[in-house]
């Protein structure tokens, strides 16, 4: 994670500290989705920082000031989904991950490292984990960080009211201790642990390690005042109304025959019955 201050997804705020907004949020689903389908000799995914002594410091704080409220709904319920579907690739794929934490870490970035198999955090006697939202903000953690610290981590219910209550946030050995990571390294060590721990991880793996992924091609996509037009999806709107009809088609060209397997057909004389389609099985 090397996030550029200047490329925030609208204008008036600065990503610093590695904090992220809608845009970077997308980045990562797309980049996690393309390793999921389209890599199958991956077993592991490191999660980490290119910047020295901080790992993520969460949303921008900025950005969801300047923000409408349906806004900050949408962007809490996408970067949700993104966190649910590290979970998914994990439980359903066996696509393992590993949050390795090189350096300071709040707010969204514990979130997401939450939604990890395992976390691993640097003990370089500076760096802190916390998640400030109640004493600096006033508000609840957006991205299930209570909920995963206590019924993902089992992380006691009293030391999670500390912990989230502390603006400071703790260090590496009390959050081993508190067990909101799982291991602490020391930085001549981290590397080698990183690695060590990665390797565990890709042995649970499911995956086969080989074979052909399925392609995901860039979003073909055009705006206009009549609504958003992709490849198989229409959004026409319609803003005397104040509607939205959105319309779903089949990718084009695709043959009967690949469809086998997702809807049951139903055989009649001889051939088979596709929705619409007819065909003599070869």
């Amino acid at each position: 994670m090397d996030v550029s201050e200047d490329k925030g997804i609208k204008p008036g705020y600065r990503l610093k500290l590695n904090s992220y907004d809608l845009g970077v949020d997308i980045e990562l689903y797309d980049a996690l989705n393309r390793i999921r389908f389209g890599n199958p000799e991956v077993k592991c995914v490191v999660v980490t920082s290119a910047k020295e002594r901080m790992f993520c410091s969460g949303a921008n704080i900025y950005m969801l000031g300047l923000s409408t409220h349906a806004w900050k709904v949408n962007f809490c319920k996408f970067t949700n989904e993104t966190r649910n579907g590290i979970e998914d690739s994990s439980r359903e794929g066996g696509l393992k991950f590993l949050a390795a934490m090189n350096g300071t870490v709040a707010g969204g970035g514990y979130e997401l490292a939450l939604a990890c198999d395992e976390i691993l955090m640097i003990d370089d006697r500076s760096s802190t984990l916390s998640l400030p939202e109640v004493p600096l903000l006033g508000v609840l953690p957006g991205t299930g960080g209570l909920t995963r610290l206590t019924d993902k981590r089992k992380v006691r219910r009293d030391l999670a009211d500390v912990f989230c209550s502390t603006s400071e946030g703790v260090r590496a050995d009390r959050a081993k201790q508190w067990k909101l990571v799982d291991h602490v390294a020391r930085p001549q060590q981290f590397g080698d642990a990183v690695k060590e721990r990665a390797a565990a991880l890709a042995a649970q793996s499911r995956r086969p390690g080989t074979g052909q992924g399925i392609a995901l091609p860039p979003l073909s996509r055009t705006i206009d005042e009549s609504g958003y037009h992709y490849r198989n999806v229409d959004i026409a709107i319609d803003r005397k109304a104040r509607t939205a009809t959105v319309t779903v088609s089949a990718p084009a060209q695709r043959q009967p025959r690949d469809l086998a397997g997702i809807h049951a057909p139903v055989r009649a004389g001889g051939r088979w019955k596709w929705p619409g389609n007819w065909m003599t099985p070869s």
